[in-house]
């Protein structure tokens, strides 16, 4: 049946459906093409009489292929206007709390409408508002330089996370009406969308948007994976100036076109060595980013946070269950290639001083791991270094401040090809595993149970700020614990099981573990 409600910018006409209020497609700014590129969002120009509601709306311009395509599901509809997002409540929901979904992809890829994060379940087993956001993405959400500077805001960066922020002012003013409590909204997000939402929670003009965060595998990095203002104008410079136009103009540029044309230049060999991968965001511009996420301090609200216990497959060893390879990547060879590409890993990920030796990390490792091939020691260090060791220090370090921490370690095997890669996640806490897209790589009839669980779990946060429910005890993680010895809640097909973190040893060996102190 159509039902409708009066938002602040006016009236919407969703359905409701199987006990849930669908409205999709909302949008929350003003649509960013035009004079409005790479700028920061703008307000939502409001209407008259009863828009419409029942369609997700437009993912932002992409290419999706490879390892991306195994969350995502093909993408029906890309546009520029894509600053929508899409909200399920309960029928006749009535301050009840919200969880706000920012989807992963880099930066570059997802949407608030992909299959595997639909909110129907969660609102309708769990009694919570569920909203996913679209957001601008590639060049179009990242690209930064002054001459870019938007004369309202004064910012000239970050525009995807700008996007993010809108959101949840728009939700702040508007999610009363579809029955949710502004008060208790829980932004969350996977991947990139968690980075984000760490960062969110850092800047200090963003309290009050939330009262807990919810962060699945967030990338915590450095420069050059996250790079500051003047990288990042270099890299804008190089676009505009292969695309035979000036930084200011790249405003007049057709959206999708820049997409396209800047994906171009990222294959092409003489670009490439300049720069071997996109600057688009997040930037350390000093106005959205004040820190690096490892090194900022967020509000002292709940946090949930935690990473897959084979984050690393993704990007080395994921595939389809009929043999389809996704990932583009391979280990290096044992011996002198090992070293080498350690080496490398440690520069790009460890963004402390001094740096530990590569043969030292491999020897720890060797020993630990006794009876592994050179291959699942690399997927190891490579897991642990760059999201696994700097999650715990995160969750560590928020714990020593005195705010509620709480840590999983996701291990559900993939039904064919095995392992837990980087994404595994996300179908689990939407109820989204049947879906045809996810049903046969994940091994749904089996891991109903786990599911049921675990979106019971995240859905206790966002209600009370903690995940506990009747049927299991989450304990808040301890900061005072020795590295080696931290204990998280264990996903897998044992459902979910408080103790000891498994690979706990192993992350012991980065130092950065060991020279934290006290709370910051």
């Amino acid at each position: 049946m159509e039902i409708s409600v009066a938002t602040p910018a006016g009236r919407l006409a969703g359905r409701r459906h199987g006990g849930v209020d669908h409205f999709l497609g909302i949008p929350y700014a003003a649509a960013p093409v035009g004079s409005l590129r790479l700028r920061s969002p703008m307000p939502a120009p409001g209407w008259t009489g009863i828009r419409p509601a029942d369609r997700i709306g437009p993912a932002a311009p992409q290419h999706l292929a490879g390892s991306q395509t195994w969350l995502n599901e093909p993408i029906a509809r890309m546009e520029e206007d894509c600053l929508t997002l899409n909200v399920w409540a309960p029928a006749e929901a009535r301050d009840l709390p919200a969880l706000v979904w920012f989807h992963g992809g880099a930066t570059r890829n997802g949407h608030g409408g992909a299959a595997a994060c639909d909110g129907f379940r969660l609102a309708c087993e769990h009694g919570i508002v569920v909203v996913t956001v679209n957001y601008r993405l590639g060049p179009l959400g990242g690209l930064a330089h002054p001459d870019l500077t938007d004369p309202e805001t004064g910012t000239c960066a970050n525009w995807g996370m700008q996007d993010k922020i809108a959101s949840l002012r728009w939700l702040r003013d508007s999610i009363a009406a579809f029955g949710g409590d502004p008060g208790k909204v829980t932004i969350a997000g996977q991947s990139s969308g968690a980075a984000n939402v760490v960062l969110i929670a850092q800047n200090p003009d963003c309290r009050g948007l939330f009262r807990g965060v919810i962060a699945q595998s967030p990338p915590l990095f450095q420069p050059p994976m996250f790079v500051g203002l003047d990288d990042a104008a270099e890299y804008t410079e190089a676009v505009a100036a292969a695309l035979g136009t000036s930084v200011a103009g790249l405003r007049e540029l057709d959206g999708a076109d820049l997409v396209r044309r800047e994906a171009a230049l990222l294959r092409d060999p003489d670009f490439a060595r300049q720069f071997p991968r996109p600057r688009t965001a997040p930037t350390l511009d000093g106005s959205l980013v004040h820190a690096w996420p490892h090194d900022g301090v967020m509000a002292d609200v709940p946090l949930l946070i935690g990473f897959t216990r084979d984050e690393a497959r993704f990007w080395y060893d994921l595939a389809l269950p009929d043999g389809v390879e996704l990932s583009v990547l391979a280990p290096p060879e044992a011996g002198a290639p090992f070293e080498a590409a350690l080496t490398r890993l440690i520069t790009l990920h460890y963004p402390f001083e001094p740096a530990p030796s590569p043969a030292a990390i491999l020897a720890s490792y060797n020993e630990a791991m006794p009876d592994a091939c050179s291959d699942a020691v690399w997927l190891s260090i490579y897991s642990d270094l760059v999201f696994r060791a700097p999650i715990l220090r995160c969750a560590t370090r928020h714990a020593r401040r005195g705010a509620p921490a709480f840590l999983y370690d996701f291990a559900w095997p993939l039904a064919v090809t095995g392992g837990t890669p980087h994404a595994a996640c996300v179908p689990f806490v939407f109820g989204s595993h049947r879906h045809p897209h996810l049903a046969s790589k994940i091994g749904a009839d089996a891991a109903e149970a786990t599911v049921t669980a675990m979106m019971a779990a995240w859905a206790a946060f966002a209600r009370d700020g903690r995940p506990s429910t009747p049927t299991m005890d989450w304990p808040r993680f301890n900061p005072e614990l020795p590295p080696g010895a931290a204990k998280a809640m264990r996903i897998g097909r044992d459902g979910m099981l408080f103790g000891p973190l498994h690979g706990a040893i192993r992350l012991a060996s980065w130092p950065a573990m060991h020279q934290m102190g006290g709370a910051d």
